[in-house]
């Protein structure tokens, strides 16, 4: 049984990345896509059936092994008996970095639930409105060389096209 799940994986992979390239060769991208996640997800199942294989081989345990680690196992079931110990060492560390990042993580959702509540669409509409007054021009700043020349030209004494190059900072 176990043969015939390897040989599916294999095939499924090999199939894939065959249907892949043909689906490239053919410039249809989304069914590329489509045979890709499935070349992705026939690798992930490929290497996570060899990782539990090797677990598996390095679960079988020595029965030497065995009895040394059932003569080494203490009397007291008290799991926080590192922490009755006074030797001067820091044993409340871990607990207390642990316990920081919680809060941190904590904070930071309440940080996150906060901003999000305060972003509206009144608001961005209200923004755009104050940002229009310092915004550019509608045609933008750059002005083209045949208005720029028609400024030094004698005769060319059009108020419209001084206020346009007035805005453009040529003037």
């Amino acid at each position: 049984m176990k043969a015939v799940v390897w040989l599916a994986g294999i095939a499924t992979l090999v199939g894939g990345a065959a249907y892949m390239i043909i689906s490239l060769n053919r410039w249809e991208w989304n069914r590329a896509l489509f045979f890709g996640l499935i070349v992705v997800i026939a690798e992930i199942g490929l290497a996570t059936g060899l990782v539990l294989r090797k677990i598996e081989a390095a679960g079988r345990h020595d029965p030497e092994t065995l009895a040394v680690l059932r003569q080494t196992r203490g009397p007291s079931p008290d799991r926080f008996a590192w922490l009755k110990e006074s030797n001067g060492q820091l044993n409340v560390f871990i607990t207390f970095l642990v316990g920081g990042g919680v809060i941190l993580s904590g904070v930071a959702w309440v940080v996150d639930r906060l901003a999000s509540k305060t972003s509206t669409a009144v608001g961005e509409e209200r923004l755009a409105e104050e940002l229009h007054m310092i915004g550019y021009p509608p045609g933008g700043l750059v002005v083209d060389d045949v208005t720029v020349l028609a400024q030094d030209m004698p005769g060319a004494d059009d108020e419209q096209l001084r206020k346009l190059l007035r805005r453009a900072g040529r003037i």
